[in-house]
């Protein structure tokens, strides 16, 4: 199978990082052709993650050489692949991640061969551009969970209504982990509840520092996975039975972690990070969690999509999302 490699694509650019969306652009860029190691794709769809929206303001763990092509993840068709590529990916479905070069949100993107990953058949393009970062993470922060003795103690996590904290639920419901889920909206409650959570706590209450404080020693929670950090992830240490982790993996909330000296010296509780980038590293657990992700994602890891926007319409898809975070995930459709 052989595709025609366009000279030109559209792209999504910024040339600074900064706060907002309004420097964002759409610019014409010439498509290079795949070097060793690399493939080609044509994007059906990219999803916009709250590590985009950090990623353009410049709070990202990577800052990528400018002007550049936003967006950590995608799905698509590989159209051509480069020295030292099997050529049968040629043709094939796949999802894509773009740590440091020029990312999704464009319509044709070239990246490593090791950041792209051929789902089973079945599984279509646009369904193929959200089965990364969330998944992944999804199944990596409970493998952090598990504690010196092989077995995964009760969780917590805030966010829990965003995409990924759904996915945690549903993981957390299937292999039977009770669990406690943070959100700040009543409607998210009932978000919650629909998927089978049993424990949904609103953080905006007044009762909540009493609820999750009983909930947490009753169901004995060791692991909070926590997406918003500043003063919610604080309280939420401090709430926690001695010997829990706050394990970091979003900043939400937009300020940092801090934590009483006396919780952590005298309650040996602590407070860890978690960045998927670093976590792909490690081949062996990544292609695990893959062939978990494609055996259940049209069920666990399915996302619902609440809006497909042209990528001509770039910026009214980013405003679109950063007004709201949780509800369905915003696709950027080429």
């Amino acid at each position: 199978m052989t595709f025609t490699i366009p000279a030109t694509t559209r792209a999504a650019v910024i040339h600074q990082y900064a706060a907002g969306v309004s420097h964002v652009s759409l610019e014409e860029r010439l498509v290079t052709p795949p070097g060793r190691g690399e493939v080609l794709m044509r994007i059906a769809a990219a999803p916009i993650n709250p590590s985009d929206l950090a990623f353009l303001a410049g709070n990202y763990g990577v800052r990528k050489p400018l002007p550049c092509v936003p967006g950590f993840e995608g799905g698509g068709v590989v159209i051509a692949v480069g020295e030292g590529v099997d050529p049968a990916l040629v043709g094939r479905t796949a999802a894509c991640f773009a740590a440091d070069s020029d990312g999704t949100w464009m319509e044709v993107m070239r990246t490593r061969a090791a950041y792209c990953f051929p789902v089973n058949a079945g599984i279509a393009p646009e369904a193929a551009a959200t089965l990364l970062v969330n998944p992944l993470t999804a199944l990596a922060l409970l493998e952090r969970a598990i504690d010196s003795q092989g077995a995964t103690p009760a969780i917590a996590q805030t966010a829990a209504a965003s995409a990924l904290g759904q996915m945690i639920a549903r993981l957390a419901l299937e292999r039977g982990i009770p669990a406690v889920h943070v959100v700040r909206r009543e409607s998210q409650i009932e978000t919650l509840r629909a998927l089978g959570a049993e424990h949904v706590l609103n953080s905006e209450t007044e009762t909540f520092d009493h609820d999750f404080r009983d909930l947490s020693r009753k169901l004995g929670v060791r692991a909070c996975f926590d997406a918003v950090a500043g003063d919610l992830g604080a309280r939420l240490l401090r709430l926690m039975p001695a010997g829990s982790r706050l394990i970091v993996y979003g900043g939400l909330g937009g300020e940092s972690v801090s934590a009483a000296v006396g919780e952590l010296i005298f309650r040996n509780k602590a407070v860890e990070g978690f960045w998927l980038s670093s976590w792909l590293r490690d081949t062996a657990a990544a292609a695990r969690a893959w062939s978990a992700v494609q055996a259940a994602a049209g069920t666990t890891f399915a996302t619902e999509v609440r809006a497909r926007t042209p990528l001509a319409r770039i910026g009214e898809a980013l405003t679109d999302y950063a007004r709201q975070m949780s509800g369905g995930k915003v696709l950027i459709v080429p």
